[in-house]
């Protein structure tokens, strides 16, 4: 090789260095281009912690990342800024779908979801439950209030967390056609509930959709929360049923 020779190449490495530096600093600072609003945008990430743990994210129906096996957490970084619809999965498990806001620069966090089992099994119970119903959450910066027909949250001090709510805030959650009986707090974020012949659980963030599931079908029933066991007590037609544990 030539001296001219090296010396065009050097020439021309260094003029690509100079053009591709700016870009490289930007990318590594989190800048993207894009593309649709022909712009640069900083990127935002997500924060998930999920119940149970090894669990499946999608984001855009594209598989994203999995929850640490130990932690049951995890982050998605470099998003750009849009609404992505997210879903997460786990085999025997129900899925959890929202769509949640990516801004720049910062991240949107959905760190108390739980996902219950496909298939609750109930049995006969041999001794009846020691309940305790309390409208308030057991962190105490929450009030349930229903009707026969509607249920709503309302908060009783400001929250530092993804729903960022302040104190006196109230959200409604939903609205039933059938009479409802008891709600118990399933956790500080959840409530469980039967609306007719319908038990459900109910999610308390009302970020796009809130996410209600059917958990089983009883003829009028009456039930009650075990908090300590983690399990659903169902009294119908006479007999009383237990469940398996919905909460790890």
């Amino acid at each position: 090789m030539t001296k001219k020779t090296r010396t065009i190449l050097f020439t021309i490495g260094l003029v690509f260095f100079i053009l591709a530096a700016p870009s490289l600093i930007l990318y590594s600072q989190g800048y993207r281009i894009d593309f649709a609003a022909r712009k640069i945008v900083q990127t935002g990430a997500f924060y998930f912690k999920i119940s149970p743990k090894n669990v499946d994210i999608y984001l855009d129906d594209e598989l994203s990342k999995k929850t640490s096996s130990i932690t049951g957490s995890t982050m998605i970084g470099d998003l750009a800024p849009k609404i992505y619809g997210v879903e997460i999965k786990k085999d025997g498990y129900r899925s959890w779908q929202k769509n949640l806001d990516i801004k720049e620069k910062e991240v949107t966090e959905a760190k108390d979801i739980v996902l219950f089992p496909q298939n609750i099994n109930f049995t006969v119970a041999e001794q009846k439950p020691k309940i305790i119903i309390s409208a308030t959450s057991s962190d105490g910066e929450k009030i349930v209030e229903y009707n026969d027909h509607e249920i709503s949250v309302k908060f009783l001090e400001d929250r530092n967390d993804p729903v960022q709510r302040k104190g006196g805030d109230k959200i409604f959650l939903a609205r039933f056609s059938e009479n409802l009986g008891t709600v118990f707090w399933l956790n500080n974020y959840y409530l469980i509930f039967n609306a007719g012949n319908k038990i459900k659980i109910a999610e308390i963030d009302d970020r796009n959709e809130i996410n209600i599931i059917d958990v089983a079908e009883f003829e009028n029933p009456k039930i009650f929360w075990d908090k300590s066991e983690k399990r659903l007590y169902v009294s119908s037609q006479g007999k009383l049923y237990l469940s398996d544990r919905l909460l790890p």
